[in-house]
């Protein structure tokens, strides 16, 4: 997931800080947030860095392209689950609840990342994260920091810590990223205890404006990527895909092997740009802010919904082995009919489709899928209503975006 700047960033104005001027930033904020704990949050952002010409907070580097996201998606024979966060340049947090239906245990989780010298670049630049789960007495806590010089050399680590499981985590780190030509690279070395057993690691990332492909391990898994965006044109066909594997059965705690191919016809930055796949390409201990990571799951950062990837036509294909020798394998794809057709109107944020589910061993489910996707001004929403008819399971989703 990734939030891209529309526009170039526009000057900064240094000036103190009246507490008038505290007062009219805390009126402008609440309106755009609808206050509560977002506007504390915000309030406190712009207040700990040198003060920007607040009239129009959507041209202020610390809002400028964020947004404030939230979803519901139930299931009638399972959970359902509401998730919300603030995605701003300087600061990415939320929480969400799984609310089980079927007498088990919900679960609670929250976080964020920070980037306070986003607005000081010679200074160099500091990622910041934590994030927490709560499910009955079980408590994982999450922490994560990187210093990166001006000229591209980092230093960082975290660390994981879980009641009732001997899968702790603690991790250091040196990296390098810098770009040669059109070609940008990563570079990055790391130690990893896991569970108790040390492991040497490293990841390295290419990438330009059309390709991109990247791999690693940090001894408990090794992951790798591929990204391919067409050039851009006149016409709204522009094919973007991405192949992401992550193999989790190399060390001490075996876990599963995971493939996902995402693409679109349409492409629209957002998940399938370079940007947010680098986070995913770069794992938890990547922290690259574009799109940060985490080691616990689930989190307020959620993967977009295949009908949110792009234009005209979007695919998602899952592939996960598990370590009992038992596989699930999804399939989502969506159409655009009206954009297809070249209609403008209304119609053309339609959406129909299909899904399969292949559990093996296990019952197999084809599913129907109809929904809406539109942007009105700064609001955005789309709504889902997906029928499984093998399993007679419906599942509604409902997400809104207020752009800042």
């Amino acid at each position: 997931m990734l939030c891209e700047s529309r526009n170039q960033e526009p000057a900064i104005q240094v000036m103190p800080v009246s507490s008038s001027q505290r007062k009219e930033y805390v009126r402008k904020i609440r309106l755009k947030t609808g206050g509560g704990i977002f506007a504390t949050v915000l309030v406190s952002l712009m207040l700990v860095q040198p003060a920007v010409n607040a009239e129009d907070l959507s041209q202020s580097p610390y809002f400028k392209g964020g947004k404030i996201d939230t979803f519901y998606d139930r299931k009638d024979n399972g959970d359902f689950q509401t998730n919300e966060f603030l995605w701003t340049p300087v600061f990415k947090g939320g929480h969400g609840v799984i609310v089980s239906e079927n007498g088990g245990q919900d679960t609670n989780y929250f976080g964020g990342y920070a980037r306070p010298l986003l607005t000081r670049p010679e200074l160099g630049d500091l990622f910041l994260g934590a994030q927490e789960v709560l499910q009955g007495d079980s408590k994982q806590t999450e922490a994560q920091a990187e210093y990166r010089l001006p000229n591209g050399l980092g230093f960082g680590g975290g660390f994981v810590d879980r009641t009732f499981s001997n899968q702790d985590v603690k991790f250091a780190k040196v990296s390098y990223q810098n770009q040669w030509r059109d070609i940008k690279y990563i570079l990055s070395s790391q130690w990893q205890k896991y569970a108790g057993q040390d492991y040497p690691g490293g990841y390295v990332g290419l990438y330009n404006k059309a390709l991109m492909a990247t791999w690693g391990s940090d001894g408990e898994q090794w992951r790798s990527s591929f990204g391919y965006i067409a050039p851009e044109s006149s016409s709204i066909l522009r094919p973007a895909v991405e192949v992401l594997y992550v193999d989790n059965s190399i060390g001490k705690i075996s876990g599963s092997k995971d493939l996902m191919v995402s693409g679109s016809l349409g492409f629209r930055r957002g998940f399938l740009s370079h940007e947010a796949r680098l986070g995913r390409a770069m794992g938890p201990t990547g922290m690259q802010f574009s799109n940060p990571q985490a080691y616990l799951q689930p989190t307020f950062n959620r993967r977009l919904t295949a009908w949110e990837l792009g234009e005209l036509v979007d695919f998602r294909y899952i592939n996960q082995a598990l370590p009992n020798a038992g596989r699930v394998e999804t399939f989502e794809a969506v159409i655009f009919p009206g954009q297809l057709l070249g209609d403008t109107s209304l119609l053309s944020s339609v959406f129909v489709g299909a899904g399969v589910t292949s559990p093996n061993p296990g019952a197999k489910g084809t599913s129907g899928i109809v929904g809406y996707l539109k942007r009105f001004k700064h609001f955005e929403s789309n709504v889902r209503v997906q029928q499984d008819f093998d399993r007679n399971d419906t599942s509604l989703y409902f997400g809104a975006i207020y752009w800042l």
